[in-house]
């Protein structure tokens, strides 16, 4: 009997430990981003993100910050210096049209013009279930 109340006990305490598990290895991922006017704000690399983090930040900044649900997001400065952060790569996104916009499957920041819906840039965030992304406001 004490076999099987130990072997009951362990298989219950299996799911719970790979939970606990699963919620302790997030990393939490923090992106500045510098609101420029009304449309178009600047997205800083911290913390190690690559473009899928990048683009999440953006997509929840457009959503919580700017109060924008649908509609196109686009880069319109690549990936490359800050010039309000000296020493800082950022990417400077925007809500507004762009000459050539560029549609494409690859994420990415290193071209002009790429275009994601704030519904695909906000999907970003659940596809990756190991990261936890925070945007940081940061001023002017």
């Amino acid at each position: 009997m004490l076999r099987i109340l130990l072997s009951i006990g362990l298989c219950l305490s299996i799911p719970t430990a790979v939970l606990a598990q699963r919620i302790f290895l997030k990393e939490l991922v923090v992106i500045p981003v510098r609101p420029i006017d009304a449309n178009t704000f600047e997205a800083f690399e911290n913390d190690g993100a690559g473009a899928s983090q990048i683009w999440c930040a953006a997509g929840k900044f457009t959503r919580d910050y700017l109060q924008q649900r649908g509609g196109e997001l686009y880069i319109l400065q690549a990936r490359g210096n800050s010039a309000a952060v000296p020493g800082r790569k950022s990417v400077i996104f925007t809500t507004q049209p762009v000459a050539n916009p560029v549609k494409s499957y690859s994420v990415s920041l290193r071209k002009e013009g790429l275009n994601f819906s704030m519904t695909h840039a906000n999907a970003l965030c659940r596809s990756q279930p190991e990261f936890l992304i925070r945007v940081r406001v940061v001023g002017s």
